[in-house]
């Protein structure tokens, strides 16, 4: 939590006149701390009132309205704060989900909530409800309804950003005005039109320019980017082999915003911030992120650690071709891409001060061993960032995919969209009510990923302790992206661990409250030396 709090200060920047708005910001992460959800939101927004220009204060904003439902009318102060806040960099768009899908299905006509045709733009909606009037709403439109079209892009935004999960249906004829083009790509990507290079050319100039850039032209680009990034050779187990053919078909996350850090440090001040009692090397890291897949962790490790030089990996070409997109687009020079199984790194010849491993050692056939590979790329003293399945925390996860082998559904696209049916209407079953609240239960990479992996293993804690002690790593504690919530609720109960680097303490803390690690394990440890 130090950490968050120095980028809030930093931002700040020593000027005395934004002092106040700090201290209602500092006030507002006490009380989400303590689950007072509205007095926090009402803490926060005049924070942003005295001191709009602070980044730090708009990423906070959208940690805690993402906890609110709304109702239409959307009182006006609200109402100014998403506007900016779909539009401000420091802000995840995920997080604006929630408010803005409910104050959008509590109208009349959800489209004719402009904050929710922007939302379904650049983000994945993950509502089961709005995903039904989406369905319906497509149906009017091939039916023949007079939709607006902006709507009608919208709808195609989000029709492509969850990769066409409803289905896909074709129109059988070729588009022509605006309203057509639109409405095909709500059914299929403009790219699988003939001559699609010179039709985004053609639609350059109209409101759908950024969908066809989008749908066209993004695509496009991946492919030359994908061919053109050096390789060091082929999967070295079978297992990586199915990993890989999974990832190329069904590249994941399909991410189109990523939230902006706030000021970048070295490496060696993070540490400090995070874990007091630790000292690293200063200088420039060198940093390797194994299994990087579509970019977003590699881009924000760039984005984090100040004078940073980061290699990426990843079995996926697909996956890199898109990490590349987007690391070129947003003028990022300090992230080298690599096509390679991370069991073969050790051919670099070359050590690094961090190596992060985060959602790639749980889809290898041996994690031990996977681990093993990589802490040797670390330099003696240096870290690791670790991110892990958690059995209890993924116990939804579990029960759904034995619901899915029981019935017999498929890793295809139309086996997913029956399993989601099948998930869906089983209303009485609390876990997988539970399944269907995850945003990669929105999307057809995110589901495939989520319940149809061809390799997951989930861990204990006492498990990834022993771990830890076989690799001879130090345990320095976990990252939270809750602002502190876990952490206060951790040393009410164990004040005795002022490091909160105990696991038999948060094994028992985890078996208390087995949400905490819903996501994964996300810790540091420490190679010696």
């Amino acid at each position: 939590m130090g950490e968050k709090k120095r980028r809030t200060q930093a931002a700040a920047n020593g000027r005395r006149d934004d002092r106040p708005a700090l201290a209602l910001a500092e006030q507002a992460r006490a009380l989400l701390a303590q689950s007072a959800f509205a007095p926090a939101l009402e803490h926060l927004m005049r924070a942003l009132e005295l001191a709009p220009h602070l980044d730090a204060l708009w990423a906070q904003f959208g940690e805690v309205i993402r906890f609110f439902n709304f109702r239409h009318p959307l009182d006006e102060r609200i109402r100014v704060l998403l506007e900016r806040a779909l539009e401000h960099p420091a802000v995840d768009p995920g997080e604006l989900v929630r408010p803005i899908t409910s104050t959008a299905l509590s109208r009349d006509n959800a489209f004719a909530e402009p904050l929710l045709l922007r939302l379904m733009q650049d983000a994945i909606v993950r509502d089961a409800r709005l995903q039904e009037v989406i369905g319906i709403e497509r149906r009017r439109a091939l039916a023949g309804a007079e939709i607006p079209l902006e709507a009608l892009v919208a709808l195609a935004h989000q029709c492509f950003n969850t990769e066409y999960l409803l289905d896909e249906a074709p129109l059988a004829t070729q588009p022509k005005s605006p309203a057509e083009y639109a409405l095909y790509a709500a059914c299929r990507p403009l790219y699988t039109l003939p001559d699609a290079e010179r039709i985004a050319a053609e639609l350059a100039g109209t409101p759908l320019a950024l969908l066809a850039r989008r749908q066209i032209l993004e695509p496009m680009q991946e492919r030359r980017l994908a061919a053109a990034i050096p390789s060091m050779g082929e999967p070295k187990s079978a297992v990586s082999a199915a990993v890989r053919e999974q990832y190329e078909a069904n590249p994941y996350p399909r991410w189109i915003r990523t939230q902006t850090r706030f000021a970048a440090a070295p490496l060696a001040e993070i540490v400090r911030e995070l874990f007091p009692s630790v000292a690293a090397r200063p200088g420039a890291a060198r940093i390797l992120v194994a299994g990087c897949g579509t970019g977003q962790n590699a881009i924000a490790t760039a984005r984090r650690f100040a004078d940073s030089a980061v290699l990426a990996v990843d079995l996926s070409l697909a996956s890199l071709g898109y990490a590349k997109r987007k690391t070129d687009e947003l003028g990022l020079s300090n992230i080298t891409y690599r096509h390679a199984d991370l069991l073969a790194l050790g051919a670099l010849g070359e050590r690094f001060q961090l190596v992060e491993a985060s959602g790639v050692l749980h889809h290898l056939e041996d994690a031990l061993a996977g681990w093993r590979a990589l802490a040797e790329l670390v330099e003696a003293g240096g870290f690791m960032r670790i991110g892990l399945y958690s059995e209890r925390g993924r116990r939804h996860v579990t029960h759904a995919r034995e619901f899915i082998a029981a019935r017999g559904f498929d890793a295809t696209a139309q086996g997913i969209r029956q399993a989601r049916a099948a998930i869906l209407a089983a209303k009485d079953d609390a876990l997988l009510a539970a399944v269907a609240r995850s945003e990669d239960f929105y999307s057809l990479s995110g589901c495939r990923d989520l319940l149809f992996h061809v390799q997951e293993l989930r861990f204990t804690l006492p498990q990834i302790a022993a771990m830890i002690e076989t690799l001879g790593l130090q345990f320095l504690g976990f990252e939270f992206p809750d602002s502190g919530i876990t952490a206060s609720r951790y040393r009410a109960l164990y004040p005795d661990d002022a490091a909160l680097a105990n696991l038999a303490y948060w094994h028992r803390f985890e078996e208390d409250h087995p949400e905490t690690f819903a996501r994964m394990y996300q810790f540091w440890v420490r190679k010696s030396g």
